[in-house]
This record gives structure tokens, sequence and C-alpha cells, in this order.
């Protein structure tokens, strides 16, 4: 048990809780809860511990996710540890899980400015098809094949350059893709034979 560790994890919750960053105040909770070692807190700590918790406590995001009253008691801390892991997974699937409307949002985004980069590319502006392109990664959540999609249409258009720069920012994002490696190989290839 780190006495320091557990008093800077505290301070950390409220400075936390100013900042209206709740996902990392509770994570800071859990973690000085569990540098406890399921051992109840020592009275030297247990005033950071109810200080840092009622903070923790009475902010609108821990009412909104849990409705009933808490409380920092000595001797619950256990009781605490696992109410907060809870509310953190709950917490955490809900930032992960993107709803529907959204999804679909981004993903008619993403589609549309791969077709206008492809559009641009028809029409011999490979800047402009580069600036779609770099937009439409904004969009990006999953959809890694998006790289290889981006570098096809360039080495489509002779733009070998270009598309190596996309092969290698799909690299840096998915380092085992084996259609980027080849997407890789064969641009380097048209590259060399084209003199570009």
């Amino acid at each position: 048990m780190n006495i320091r560790k557990i008093r800077e994890d505290l301070g950390r919750v409220k400075t936390s809780c100013m900042r209206r960053d709740f996902p990392r105040a509770l994570f800071l909770a859990i973690t000085a809860l569990k540098e406890l070692g399921g051992m109840n807190a020592p009275a030297d700590v247990r005033g950071d511990f109810r200080e840092a918790l009622t903070v923790l406590i009475s902010t609108p995001e821990f009412k909104k996710a849990y409705s009933r009253p808490v409380s920092y008691q000595p001797g619950a801390e256990r009781a605490l540890l696992s109410l907060f892991i809870g509310l953190y997974k709950e917490l955490k699937g809900q930032e992960d899980q993107e709803d529907y409307e959204t999804t679909l949002q981004r993903k008619l985004n993403l589609d549309r400015l791969l077709k206008e980069g492809r559009f641009y590319l028809a029409q011999g502006k490979a800047s402009e098809a580069d600036a779609s392109f770099a937009q439409a990664l904004q969009y990006v959540k999953n959809e890694t094949a998006v790289f290889a999609l981006m570098a096809k249409a360039m080495m489509e258009a002779g733009e070998y350059v270009r598309a190596l720069g996309h092969i290698r920012n799909g690299l840096k994002v998915t380092p085992q893709d084996a259609e980027l490696f080849r997407l890789g190989e064969e641009c380097k290839r048209l590259r060399a034979a084209s003199g570009k």
C-alpha cells in the first residue's frame, strides 16, 4: 500500500472533477481504492478519501449515473470500489457505443468524401482529391479498408507517391495488413516502371 500514491490519486480526483472530467475522476478514485489492496483505509488517509469521494459523488455526472445516495464510510472501501468499477465499465461502454444515427451519418460522410476524391482524380486534380481523402479520414473509426481504397484510386490515376503516403498511413493503423503490403510493393514497382 503506497500512501503517497493514494493521496496523489485522491488529489487528482478533485482536480478532475473541477475540470469536469468525470471519467478520469472516477478512474482515479478506483485506482486509489485498489491501492488499498482490499484492506480498510488507514486512519491517516481517511480524511483524504472522504474529501475526494465527497467531491466525486456530488458531481452531476455521478448523480446521473447512480441515483441512490452514497457516502464514504471507513471500512466500506471494497463496496465503494465495486460500485465505482461497475459505473466506470458502464460509462466506458456507453462511450464506445455509437448510436445508429451517428454511425449512419459518419459512414455517409466517409462515402461522400471518398467519391468526391475519386471524382477529382478523374478530372486530374490530385491535390483536391488528396484534400478530400484527408477529410474522409476524420470519419474513419474502424473502417481500415479505406486506406487501401484511397491508395488504389491514387495508383489508378498514376499518383504513386500520394498512393504510398496512404499505404504508409494505413500501415500505422494496421501494421499487419497484407493487402496494404501487397499494394505497397505493386505501387513501388509501378512507380519505378513509370519513372515518377
